[in-house]
């Protein structure tokens, strides 16, 4: 009978529920308290574990907080071909607006959003994970918009964008949903509607 080779490993292997619990302190920490306040000592209080734990996976805490932001808002998926045009544009900015503004999501992009100027690096860290799929997702369907008659042939992608999400971030600083009596997603699709859509589709 032979004897079974023994494979040695180097170190404690790393724990799946350790992992889980670092990158969601990590984010409901940044979302609270802004990157200025953000520490690996304070991720470790918050998410139960050892500076130690965080420390044998990251060197400091940029780079705790670029792989949290790399679980956060993944579900970025393409816009779907089915349903009428404008319904789902809106879906696609209800997206961007959220219903409620107090979500992990809204927390964090308002932090970006008054912070980014400050820490470069945190706003680019944002832009990669976050703000570019969803602008390819949207520009990606409004050439669609543009190619099956939808939209006006001579329409300007990169602006329309900006009327489109503008007013998305705009609602979301100011924390207001229909519920505060503010404009709805879809009335203001309606309104820019009559400026995007070709003459024949008003």
């Amino acid at each position: 009978m032979s004897t079974p080779t023994v494979v040695s490993v180097k170190g404690r292997p790393r724990s799946c529920i350790a992992d889980a619990a670092i990158d969601s302190a990590a984010l409901e920490l940044f979302a609270d308290e802004g990157f200025e306040r953000f520490s690996i000592e304070a991720v470790a209080a918050r998410a139960g574990v050892g500076k130690a734990t965080i420390y044998r996976r990251f060197a400091n805490r940029d780079e705790l907080l670029a792989h949290a932001m790399r679980h956060f808002d993944v579900d970025v998926q393409q816009a779907s071909s089915d349903g009428d045009f404008w319904d789902v544009l809106t879906q696609l900015l209800d997206e961007i607006r959220e219903a409620s503004p107090d979500s992990l999501r809204s927390r964090i992009m308002i932090r970006v959003l008054s912070e980014g100027s400050r820490h470069p690096q945190l706003q680019e860290m944002v832009a990669e994970r976050v703000i570019r799929p969803r602008h390819l997702r949207l520009s990606t369907y409004l050439e669609r918009g543009v190619s099956q008659g939808q939209l006006r042939r001579d329409l300007d992608i990169e602006a329309t964008i900006a009327l489109l999400v503008g007013p998305m971030v705009w609602l979301k600083m100011l924390r207001l949903t229909p519920a505060h009596g503010s404009a709805t997603t879809a009335s203001i699709v309606e309104v820019l509607r009559l400026g995007l859509a070709p003459a024949s589709h008003l």
